[in-house]
């Protein structure tokens, strides 16, 4: 039975140059980072070390301990990756998605502002009576008779202005 402190500081300083590196090289295997290795092999021997009379008055050999230890602390150091990696990946994924939402939003966003312009523009270009009796009709949804009535002339030619002005709308919007 050991009782003194320096006793037990120098069983488990000869019990870790026996088994430090063979954890650290079993905890490599599973998680394939030297960096990982060590921290799971010091984290072992800090729980050792905290649970003296596991290893202190112990004549059996830990080689089974040591490596279901070593094994559940890389299990959950492999556990609280994946779920940082799963965390990234939605978030990429959110990110991208939500940026591309946006992206698709900004571009339709400038293609009706440039369609509107060649519209307007194209107005420009068709005789005053004709802009007019469109804009009446598209931009403020009067009825082709509430525009023959305001400007004094008949459906028919109502119907006949909006017609080539759609027809000249036609010609401009297949070029955009």
């Amino acid at each position: 039975m050991i009782d003194n402190c320096n006793q037990v500081e120098e069983k488990f300083s000869v019990f870790f140059l026996e088994n430090y590196s063979k954890i650290r090289k079993y905890a490599y295997g599973l998680l394939k980072s030297e960096c990982d290795a060590e921290d799971v092999a010091q984290e072992v021997f800090i729980k050792l070390w905290e649970q003296q009379e596991v290893w202190v008055n112990n004549e059996r050999k830990l080689d089974a301990y040591l490596l279901v230890m070593t094994r559940n602390i890389a299990l959950n150091i492999l556990k609280h990756q994946r779920i940082k990696q799963e965390y990234r990946d939605r978030f990429v994924q959110e990110f991208t998605s939500s940026e591309r939402t946006d992206n698709e939003n900004f571009w339709a966003d400038i293609c009706r502002r440039e369609i509107l312009q060649n519209i307007r523009i194209m107005l420009e270009t068709v005789p005053k009576r004709r802009r007019i009796i469109f804009k009446l009709s598209r931009f403020k949804g009067k009825s082709h008779k509430e525009i023959a009535s305001r400007m004094n002339i008949s459906i028919h030619t109502v119907e006949r202005q909006i017609y080539l002005t759609q027809i000249k709308l036609r010609e401009v919007l297949l070029l955009v």
